[in-house]
């Protein structure tokens, strides 16, 4: 796909896994690469190209490892300090890592999509489905669904920046999908690791390594 710039990737990673024992989410590994990884190469084969990581527990670690790695040169990176378990368990960790990330955006930015980091398994083809549904009608909010259930990558248009910066809201994203309802546009895809996520060992299938 062609270069989208007025699209921002933005990928969540600032809270600690509740179960993982002092391990990093953003450095686990599937297929030889990490998670991080993974969703930046996603991101950067669709088009996007201004990527944003916003970081927390452990943030220097990623920090260092995104300096050292080159598929992830020109990615820009924020921290959460606020980051906490409990925030995570909210959803209000995801909306002010977010708000950091949106503060930060140029005013010809039209939209972004974003991942918690902890979804490293989403086909590039359902990332393609999505951004081609956004382009269409870039005022309306992108969500894919599998077997009717909702998933990650989300895209939310600029219109939905301002009530992102001055809301407080609990529930993460699912805030402004209920919020908006009839301006979401729910994108049927065949991919069930858009509902897949990781938070701990026993959620580590053979296929992810340390």
């Amino acid at each position: 796909m062609n270069n989208i710039t007025s699209l921002y990737g933005i990928i969540l990673s600032a809270g600690p896994g509740s179960r993982l024992k002092g391990a990093v989410k953003a450095l686990l590994k599937t297929g030889g690469k990490t998670f991080i990884e993974k969703i930046i190469s996603a991101m950067r084969k669709c088009g996007v190209g201004n990527i944003i990581v916003v970081l927390g527990y452990k943030a220097g670690t990623v920090t260092r490892y995104l300096k050292r790695n080159k598929s992830s040169r020109g990615v820009r990176v924020l921290i959460n300090k606020n980051y906490s378990a409990q925030q995570a368990a909210t959803g209000s960790q995801q909306i002010d890592s977010l708000r950091i990330a949106v503060r930060t955006l140029p005013a010809e930015c039209s939209g972004i999509i974003f991942t918690p980091v902890d979804h490293p398994l989403t086909k590039l083809s359902t990332y393609k489905k999505l951004i081609n549904g956004w382009l269409k009608d870039k005022e309306k909010i992108c969500v894919p669904s599998w077997n009717y259930r909702k998933g990650h990558p989300t895209i939310f248009p600029r219109k939905i920046f301002e009530m992102l910066l001055r809301k407080n809201v609990r529930g993460g994203a699912r805030y402004f999908i209920k919020k908006y309802g009839k301006e979401v546009n729910f994108i049927r895809v065949n991919d069930k690791n858009i509902v897949v996520d990781f938070d701990g060992p026993e959620d580590l299938p053979r296929r992810f390594t340390r």
